[in-house]
Formats: structure tokens, sequence, C-alpha cells
């Protein structure tokens, strides 16, 4: 079981490489380069984590910068490899994931075209034919992109660490 779950959160927070590019919808910040605010960041980091649930793979990969770089807690080594990325997020997909809430969710500004999310996500995951409940634990650091769109370019999963035990 400790397995499966560490596969569900690895497909689900490494997958990928690419957010939206700024449109006339995106506020004004984004479209002209000012500096990202709190409230800037919390939403792109918003709709960074509606993608998850979403049920597509393509959805989910288009936060990711190309090259950005993963940590997935169900293998040993980073990666930067797209394909590898994407099949990831397919695999966590066929998982059906919903009700993802993440909190505390913390941000970071680290200067007007860089910041960094960290978190607890939770979510809901078909796991071995049951529907469970999964945690993991995230940071993420968002960079925006030439032509003002914002993407992940390092993000680093794990799982939380087991509970302690009596008298531990």
């Amino acid at each position: 079981m400790r397995t499966s779950t560490i596969i569900a959160v690895a497909a689900l927070l490494l997958a990928g490489c690419e957010v939206k590019t700024a449109t006339t919808d995106e506020p004004a910040a984004a479209a002209t380069g000012a500096p990202v605010t709190e409230a800037e960041a919390d939403r792109i980091v918003g709709e960074m984590h509606a993608s998850f649930t979403s049920g597509d793979a393509f959805k989910i990969m288009d936060h990711y910068a190309p090259g950005a770089v993963l940590f997935d807690p169900t293998h040993a080594e980073p990666t930067g490899d797209r394909a590898v990325q994407t099949k990831w997020a397919a695999e966590f997909v066929t998982m059906k994931p919903s009700d993802l809430v993440s909190t505390p969710r913390q941000v970071q500004i680290l200067g007007g075209d860089a910041f960094v999310v960290s978190g607890i996500a939770a979510f809901l995951a078909d796991v071995g034919g049951n529907r469970q409940r999964l945690t993991a634990r995230y940071s993420q650091l968002f960079q925006r992109q030439p032509g003002g769109s914002w993407k992940i370019v390092h993000e680093h999963m794990s799982l939380p660490p087991a509970p302690a035990g009596p008298g531990a």
C-alpha cells in the first residue's frame, strides 16, 4: 500500500513541463512583466493544482517549463526528461484524482520573476481498487518565462514521515 501511495503522489506532482502563456484573460501584471505579487502567485498555483484533477495529463504538463527538474518520492533520481514526466502524469490521471486540497500553502516571493510555493497536498485517488486519501509534501519553484507565462522549473515531492509509534 505504501508503494501505491508513493506512486500516486509521485505521478501527481512530478508530471510535466509548461504553464499557460499570458493572454488577455490574465491580469495586467503577467502581461506587462510587473513584479509578481503574492495574490498573483496564489492564483497561478491554484490554477496549477486544479489541473491535477482535470483528468488530462497534457493539461498537467502545461505547468512545467521545458527542462524542469522533478524529484519523485518513488524514484531515486530526479529527472528533467519530459517523456518520463509525461508518463508519470498519465499514470497519475488513471487514478482519477479528485478533491485536491493544499494546506497549509506557503508562497515566498523570490523577486519579480520567481516564487516558491510549499505545502501539503491531499487528494482522493483510486489505489489498488480502493478510493483513498493520499498526502504529499511539495515545493515548487515558478519562474516567469519569455512572453509572461509562469512555469514550474523545479519541483520536489516527498511523502510525509510515518506517524511516530507509541513511546516515540
